[in-house]
């Protein structure tokens, strides 16, 4: 019966590479990048060097740059400048003034100057609209506008845009909901902007790191500029920092125009239903290695898990996927680690790494679609991948484990693991992209990483997970191994790799390649070095003394 589960799973993979070669092509076609200037940063420098806009406004036109950033007046300087707000404005204002703080930033109305200035400079303007609860008048659509900037958070709402016939840019890590727009994704494209307090502290060749990265990782294909405000000579600071970004684009291959958005890829819910089956196979074999008297409530328990999964996706298909990629991504790792045992120690690390493989593939053809593309809809549980594998490693080895405890334990042992815990606690909270702060040297080694390789492994593979599952590997009893929890952390990184559907699938593969190799590598080194302090160890240098008798 396992072969057939088995064979469920490779014809679901089959099935998900179809799916995938699909979103391979749809990103290899899509390498144009459009560069977008801020104008109101660039108004301000004017006025700090004493120099007409229309000068700086031609020197960007001369670099090649085409499209200006246009925003708003807000509330704020509104109510400094003396002029009336446009009518609604003052009625969703709150009755507290001491709540008025948070409101001075929203916008209340764009200039229409400011359009006048772009068309005579013979730029294109990019109005930036925001999440607000009153109507800001659009005045820009008499303009010649070919992209929308949009940004905020709650559900955005606006009229005037079903209308408009041009291209939707929306802001990385502030894109509000969308789901009045969500028949619209064929007309959408992701932005990516550093704020000009950034601008103004990192050193150019961060800025540049920071968007190519953005474009090559992300798949974002409009990237907003800023000028440097402070420092010698910042606007010819600023417009060799635009140079150097546009050489070093053209060098990757990228070219430079206007973002196109992704071609359509929304494959039918058959070929996600074939996917999901290949999950659900995954669950009860995983629930079988647990539980192995339990033959035919396991393969109930599955076969009842994609029928439900099947019924959901006819009403909520985008919640079903989620679903089903929640479960792959958390069965395969630890399905992975069920093949450490007796045997080749090479094999067997290929073995691992091909079952989480396939859970990756099994998701990939599982969350389709533009909008996951796009990132307005996106892979959920993140939290409980990054735990619930480790938790279900250590379940398996309950046995082993409770042998280990009541063996007598070094006090080592005992501070190793002390601050494995500690590791732990940090790890969970590594987790998301809104948890502890990166420390700025490990910036430094990412970026260098990057450097050389073009793209880096996740330091979970290449630190922890992958080396400890080459040493459990080399170790007397693999499958009762201590180091396997921290194995599957190297094995679920690697699933997580494939859960970020905007990010290029060429990228994906080879960040997860650079993980298994290197890690492997020091593996080899981490357990070179314990040979040779087991052997400084093994002399009489009264450790015993530190044995708990």
């Amino acid at each position: 019966m396992k072969r057939f589960f088995w064979l469920l799973i490779f014809a679901a993979a089959l099935t998900a590479a179809v799916l995938a070669a699909g979103r391979w092509q749809i990103e290899g076609q899509n390498r144009t990048v459009e560069l977008v200037y801020d104008l109101e940063s660039v108004q301000h420098l004017a006025q700090a060097l004493d120099k007409p806009i229309e000068a700086l406004l031609a020197d960007l036109k001369g670099a090649g740059v085409e499209t200006i950033g246009v925003q708003p007046e807000t509330l704020g300087e509104r109510l400094l400048s003396g002029k009336p707000l446009p009518p609604g404005v003052r009625d969703s204002l709150p009755k507290d003034q001491s709540e008025l703080g948070k409101w001075l930033v929203l916008p209340v109305a764009f200039r229409a100057d400011d359009f006048a200035l772009l068309a005579a400079s013979g730029l294109k303007p990019a109005p930036k609209l925001a999440v607000v609860s009153w109507d800001v008048e659009p005045i820009w659509l008499a303009s010649q506008v070919d992209l929308v900037i949009i940004s905020g958070s709650g559900e955005f709402a606006r009229e005037d845009l079903h209308h408009f016939p041009g291209r939707l840019a929306l802001v990385e890590f502030h894109t509000p909901d969308m789901e009045q727009f969500s028949a619209e994704v064929g007309r959408m494209v992701r932005l990516h902007g550093i704020s000009q307090k950034e601008m103004d502290k990192l050193p150019a060749e961060r800025i540049i790191s920071r968007y190519l990265r953005a474009v090559r990782e992300r798949n974002l294909r409009v990237l907003y500029l800023r000028p440097f405000l402070e420092g010698p000579d910042p606007w010819q600071r600023s417009l060799a920092l635009l140079t150097d970004l546009k050489a070093s684009l053209e060098r990757e291959g990228y070219i430079l125009g206007a973002a196109e958005p992704f071609s359509e890829w929304a494959p039918s819910g058959l070929w996600k239903a074939v996917v999901s089956a290949g999950i659900w196979a995954g669950a009860v074999l995983y629930g079988l290695s647990l539980f192995p008297k339990y033959h035919g409530l396991m393969s109930v328990a599955g076969a009842l898990g994609w029928l439900v999964n099947i019924l959901l996706a006819w009403r909520e298909p985008i919640l079903a996927a989620q679903i089903s990629a929640l479960v792959a991504a958390v069965v395969f790792p630890c399905l992975s680690v069920r093949f450490v045992g007796d045997g080749n120690p090479r094999l067997r690390y290929a073995q691992a790494a091909a079952v989480s493989l396939l859970g990756a593939l099994l998701i990939v053809g599982t969350l389709t679609g533009v909008e996951f593309m796009l990132k307005l809809q996106e892979f959920r549980g993140v939290k409980v991948m990054h735990v619930l594998p480790i938790l279900l490693v250590v379940f398996s080895l309950i046995r082993p484990l409770r042998e280990w405890l009541n063996s007598a334990i070094p006090v080592k042992y005992l501070v190793l693991m002390g601050i494995a815990g500690l590791f732990g606690v940090i790890y969970i909270l590594r987790t998301g992209n809104f948890g502890l702060p990166v420390p700025d040297w490990e910036i430094r080694m990412r970026e260098g990483l990057e450097q050389i390789l073009r793209t880096r492994p996740r330091t979970k593979e290449l630190m922890l997970g992958h080396p400890a599952l080459y040493l459990a590997l080399r170790s007397e009893k693999p499958e009762r191994s201590w180091l396997l929890p921290v194995a599957v952390v190297g094995q679920l990184s690697m699933v997580n790799t494939f859960t970020h559907i905007h990010s290029p699938l060429s990228i994906s593969l080879l960040r997860t390649l650079y993980g298994l190799v290197f890690g492997y590598v020091i593996g080899w080194l981490v357990q070179q070095v314990l040979r040779l302090g087991k052997r400084w160890l093994g002399r009489d240098r009264s450790i015993g003394l530190l044995r708990v008798r």
